[in-house]
């Protein structure tokens, strides 16, 4: 056997382990599947290419030619829909239609003298050239049409991506030009050139680089690549064991080996890339779960600042209200009935109460937008601001028959620098939740300077709060502990999530301690001193 004929079926052998890795791959898909009739036609030419060079006679070479034209003829249709879907076009054309029509019709008439009438004299390296009818050269343009137009649409939708994917249209783009120039050398021979059909070698080229390019997603991992190329060269050494054998004994025995070898191979392969193929949709499903929290995470953006516009046109117009229902119970329009003024003023403490939850809710809004809410102002008396908050407060206490008082610490407390405003609003929330929550006993509000710091401490006697909640009433927003909600005192669980978002502000610490149901409850403040 002869080194032109051990290269034909060496191809067709390798093409059909290539297309095999590819098409068990992924038997679903378009591109896989083109490829798998592509290679098909391949190794239809090479097996007839190889029987034309070891006929005997003429009438077997004449039976391999036109097996080598069936080949022949379907290769450039099969490779041009091949590209279609490689390309991601996915109609096909009247291009494609009319290119299957002529080849099931060459096919049909290439077993008629008008297509081969007959193979000429054997040359020197045993091949049988044909004579060719008047038809063969419809055959040849059609051949030419389809090979050039496949390779320009490779060229053409080459420019319109990037990346990996501009890389394996690339690599098809070259073996295209590889196999096509190669194995067009053939045709020589049938016009009485006697050149010898060298390009034929290069057509192996021609399977390899598709094949890399349809694999390339994953043959950049070492796993995939050693399983495929130790198979690969396995494959090859039993194969030309096969070529080699000595007797029909030693032949059936390696047959039987390269076949076991080929199912076992192509199983191994299946089972790196099924392996390869798992991590990559870990690796999806991560990256649509990170994508999907950004989206989230725009989409609470875009709900805190529709939440901040509204409440600024909310707070304006509650303020217009506020303004005039001062001006109505002072007199400053007229002296107002009794009653009405009565009716003025519920209206009034209602309104700010709506201002002081939309504040709030502004506040909130801000921070969690990453806005600056904090302005601190210098020389602020803590002392004092409780005090004040105490005489503030200590009528509501007294409606409940509770008390509330504050307990000086014997050392001074030191002036700092804070926003007065917002720690009131702490001071308030703290304060006002105690009171509610407290139904016999009473409050005691304590500031003392400890380690460079200002704690002050809130302590009741109320209903206290369950070691589970103590954590997540500072956390959460609309979030209320159960001891809370066993009390049915009215409340919207952000006074606490608000405060503790401020104190955060002031670099400073607020937290609670409670020993349980009806035992109080105590929340500290920290304030840096500096």
């Amino acid at each position: 056997m002869n080194f032109f004929v051990l290269s034909c079926f060496t191809t067709a052998i390798l093409t059909g382990i290539i297309c095999a890795i590819i098409f068990f791959n992924d038997y679903k898909s378009k591109v896989n599947r083109a490829w798998l009739w592509t290679s098909i036609s391949i190794i239809i030419w090479t097996v007839g290419l190889g029987g034309t060079a070891i006929a005997s006679n003429e009438t077997d070479a004449l039976f391999w030619q036109r097996v080598l034209y069936v080949g022949t003829i379907l290769i450039p249709i099969f490779f041009y829909n091949f590209c279609l879907n490689f390309l991601g076009r996915k109609k096909r054309n009247v291009i494609f239609f009319s290119g299957l029509f002529l080849a099931v019709l060459f096919i049909f008439l290439s077993f008629s003298r008008l297509f081969i009438i007959g193979v000429g004299d054997r040359v020197n390296f045993g091949y049988w050239p044909v004579k060719t009818g008047y038809l063969y050269l419809f055959f040849l343009a059609y051949f030419i049409f389809y090979a050039v137009y496949s390779i320009i649409i490779l060229k053409v939708d080459y420019k319109k991506y990037t990346g990996i994917y501009q890389k394996q249209i690339q690599y098809v783009y070259y073996a295209a030009l590889i196999g096509f120039i190669g194995g067009s050398t053939n045709f020589l021979l049938d016009f009485n050139l006697g050149i010898h059909p060298f390009g034929n070698y290069f057509v192996i080229l021609y399977v390899a680089f598709i094949a890399y390019a349809i694999l390339k997603h994953h043959l950049f991992d070492v796993k995939v690549i050693t399983t495929e190329m130790l198979t690969l060269a396995i494959l090859i050494i039993l194969f030309v064991k096969v070529l080699l054998s000595n007797s029909f004994q030693d032949l059936t025995l390696n047959i039987i080996i390269f076949g076991a070898v080929l199912v076992f191979g192509v199983l191994l392969i299946q089972s790196a890339l099924k392996e390869v193929k798992d991590r990559e949709k870990i690796k999806r499903a991560y990256e649509i779960e990170k994508k999907a929290k950004e989206d989230l995470q725009k989409l609470d953006d875009l709900k805190t600042e529709f939440m901040l516009i509204t409440q600024h046109h909310l707070r304006t117009p509650l303020t217009v209200m506020q303004g005039y229902a001062d001006l109505i119970e002072n007199g400053s329009l007229g002296k107002a009935p009794k009653k009405i003024k009565d009716v003025v003023h519920r209206f009034r403490d209602s309104t700010v109460g709506l201002i002081k939850i939309v504040n709030e809710f502004l506040d909130i809004s801000q921070f969690q937008l990453g806005k600056e809410v904090i302005m601190p102002q210098p020389n602020v008396d803590m002392e004092k601001m409780a005090e004040n908050m105490v005489s503030q407060m200590k009528p509501e206490a007294d409606k409940k028959g509770i008390f509330l008082e504050t307990e000086k610490d014997k050392k001074k407390i030191p002036l700092i620098a804070v926003d007065q405003n917002k720690l009131e609003v702490v001071l308030f929330n703290v304060i006002d939740n105690a009171i509610k929550y407290t139904e016999k006993g009473g409050i005691i509000i304590k500031l003392k300077t400890e380690s460079g710091k200002i704690k002050i401490t809130v302590q009741d006697t109320g209903i206290g709060i369950d070691k589970k909640d103590l954590e997540i009433i500072f956390t959460r927003v609309f979030t209320r502990n159960a001891q809370a909600k066993k009390a049915n005192v009215v409340g919207k669980g952000i006074g606490l999530y608000l405060s503790a978002k401020i104190i955060e502000a002031h670099n400073g610490r607020i937290w609670a301690e409670s020993e349980g149901k009806d035992k109080g409850s105590i929340f500290y403040i920290e304030l840096p001193v500096e």
